[in-house]
């Protein structure tokens, strides 16, 4: 039942993050593809690099959005769904998670790629296994971070939640990578 609660959970983040693939892939909406850190350096390095943009932010803000309000179609339609759903629709509009699915994805990758250009990392790499680890788990665990005060997430839920989204961003990005949507596999 844990499972499916977090697999239920998870399904607007997977959306917003399948479709901003999308977009970055087919570079769309690219006069939005503005460096957040402006090109700007700290002691000789990027504060977080050119992949981290205003079109990420806000593309991932729209789609999760869209994500969040096929969850609460889902909820409405499905009882099965419903009884999985551990957000309060009842009490606060889908655009509200929207905004929180996609903001505590957006900002929570933040400070990896902010380490990462301090080791040297190229953009687009993966780094040290531990990276990856952080990588396939930071921008979930931001999600979870944000939306805890309005939800069900238990610390049993946060925790294997982030575990299981590891395992489900890792699958995801092997698929967008096999289907010529992304340029790595990780």
């Amino acid at each position: 039942m844990l499972i499916l609660k977090i697999l239920v959970f998870a399904i607007p983040i997977t959306l917003a993050v399948i479709l901003h693939m999308v977009a970055v892939r087919f570079n769309l909406f690219a006069n939005l593809k503005i460096p957040i850190d402006f090109g700007k350096l700290v002691h000789g390095h990027r504060l977080f690099g050119d992949s981290k943009t205003y079109r990420g932010v806000v593309l991932m803000l729209l789609f999760s959005i869209v994500g969040v309000y096929l969850l609460q179609f889902l909820c409405q339609t499905f009882e099965e769904v419903k009884a999985l759903n551990i957000l309060y629709f009842d009490q606060f509009p889908g655009y509200f998670y929207g905004m929180l699915y996609g903001l505590g994805f957006t900002m929570a990758e933040l400070p990896n790629s902010f380490f990462k250009r301090r080791k040297g990392v190229p953009e687009g790499k993966t780094g040290n296994v531990l990276n990856v680890l952080i990588d396939q788990m930071d921008s979930f665990a931001g999600c979870l971070l944000l939306i805890f005060p309005f939800s069900d997430i238990t610390w049993d839920f946060a925790l294997y939640g982030i575990l299981i989204y590891m395992g489900l961003h890792l699958m995801l990005n092997f698929s967008l990578y096999v289907v010529g949507v992304r340029k790595n596999p990780m």
